[in-house]
């Protein structure tokens, strides 16, 4: 008879689990985690998961003790061993499974690991992540005996993504791929055995100790590396991936570091070329000008929340055709409104190979916003939502009009400040924009003017 068990407050995310190896995440997490988790589907009626795990120290034995949780409850258990986030998404559909489950903790540090799931009806997050920690605490699971195969389906997976590539294009691109050492590692080779042009790989090692640089590609110090060596090598342009394979990042010719709204822009006007008048999403932290692009080229901009399981979530209710985020999770309808960076760089290499331009050109033609990048303001959970709380209120007291489907974005002179709870790392996300230099020094002084009324001070990372 299992005791209840009892996980750490703060690995409970809204998108998924995830917390630091050895403090908040332990080996007996991992299990119960899969004991829930299979209990869950078995009470909707599934019998099977896809599992796979990225290239930290932890996931090996994170995958082991997750799968004897699933096992005892009976459910049917497909191993896919090393693979990037987006291997698991294709499987469930590939092979017709139920659910799947990677162990990652994505872009965070090596310290930390996580687990994300989804079921073959889309993500499994907030409340049903929630419902596990119930299931836990009250030792309520169902028990059985499942079976356990293992697969290799790399193989699969990349033919499926050069399905989509639209040959013949030209072949005189020079691109370098910068891995990060994270889980994409593990198929890039193969994959790039047939992209006709001249690849250079960096950081190709699946290493979880991450000794060249943080798996985060949004933020420019882990870019740095992929930057110089597109301007040492003269390529046209670096892609760039987080730990686990769903987050996109590129660097032009120049070495200019494209924000992800900048490039989920380029892939909306080609998709509005082909379906005009098409709903196009993004999240709270876009830009103005990528809504304003949208509608632009004929399309209907839609803003909502950040989380790739809300945006898919979103996508599915709303039959909506392609969505992005900032932080580079790009989303096409045609691949099951997943988040795979591979088959987001497959279009993007279809859109230039088939253009007069390079990306660098097409960004120079882009208007010019001033823009803060991310600010992260290191907070705790309580302290998140006290802040967020209090300023909301005040806003509200004040009469001053806001978005607030995610955090506060608000109007601000000639651009916008917007302030929300990271899903995924313990701080603030805070992004201004404005047309202008003084708009955006005004942006600025607004919304740090609310923070310091919260007692907060200017402490980021």
């Amino acid at each position: 008879m299992f005791k209840p068990h009892i996980f750490s407050s703060e690995i409970l995310k809204s998108c998924d689990i995830r917390g630091i190896v050895g403090q908040e995440l332990h080996n007996t997490d991992a299990y119960f985690i899969g004991r829930s988790f299979g209990t869950s589907l078995a009470r909707l009626g599934k019998r099977n998961c896809a599992v796979g795990y990225d290239g930290r120290l932890s996931s090996p034995e994170f995958s082991e003790q997750v799968v004897r949780g699933l096992l005892d409850t009976g459910i049917d258990v497909i191993n896919l061993g090393l693979v990037p986030t987006p291997v698991v998404y294709f499987s469930v559909f590939y092979l017709n499974i139920n659910s799947g489950l990677i162990i990652t903790a994505s872009h965070n540090p090596s310290e930390y690991n996580g687990f994300k799931f989804l079921t073959s009806e889309g993500p499994f997050h907030d409340s049903d992540i929630q419902n596990l920690a119930l299931i836990c605490e009250n030792a309520n699971y169902i028990s059985g005996q499942g079976t356990l195969r293992r697969q290799y389906i790399i193989p699969e997976y990349i033919n499926y993504l050069r399905s989509f590539l639209k040959l013949p294009f030209r072949n005189d691109l020079t691109i370098v791929w910068d891995p990060g050492n994270g889980a994409i590692g593990v198929v890039l080779d193969l994959f790039l055995e047939k992209i006709p042009a001249n690849n250079i790989v960096i950081c190709g090692e699946v290493d979880g100790h991450f000794p060249h640089h943080h798996p985060d590609p949004s933020l420019e110090e882990n870019v740095e590396m992929l930057c110089n060596k597109v301007k040492e090598t003269g390529a046209d342009l670096g892609i760039a991936f987080d730990g686990d394979g769903d987050r996109i990042a590129i660097v032009d010719s120049e070495g200019y570091i494209f924000q992800g709204d900048q490039l989920l822009t380029i892939f909306a006007r080609d998709f509005l070329k082909q379906n005009p008048g098409e709903t196009i999403m993004s999240e709270v932290k876009a830009s103005k000008f990528f809504y304003d692009d949208v509608v632009e080229n004929g399309g209907i901009p839609l803003m909502w929340k950040v989380g790739h399981t809300n945006q898919k979530e979103k996508m599915k209710q709303e039959n909506i055709g392609l969505a992005g985020e900032t932080s580079g999770h790009i989303f096409f309808r045609e691949n099951s409104a997943y988040d795979d960076a591979l088959f987001a760089a497959v279009k993007l290499l279809n859109i230039l190979g088939s253009s007069r331009k390079s990306i660098t050109e097409m960004r120079k033609e882009f208007p010019v916003y001033h823009d803060s990048g991310e600010i992260r303001v290191i907070l705790g959970t309580e302290e998140r939502r006290r802040v967020m709380t209090e300023i909301t209120g005040r806003l509200q007291k004040a009469g001053r009009d806001f978005i607030g489907i995610d955090g506060i974005r608000i109007s601000c002179g000639d651009g916008f400040w917007m302030i929300r709870g990271s899903n995924t790392q313990p701080h603030l996300t805070i992004r201004c924009e404005a047309a202008s230099k003084p708009g955006l020094e005004h942006c600025l002084k607004d919304m740090w003017i609310q923070l310091a009324l919260s007692g907060i001070k200017s402490k980021t990372v």
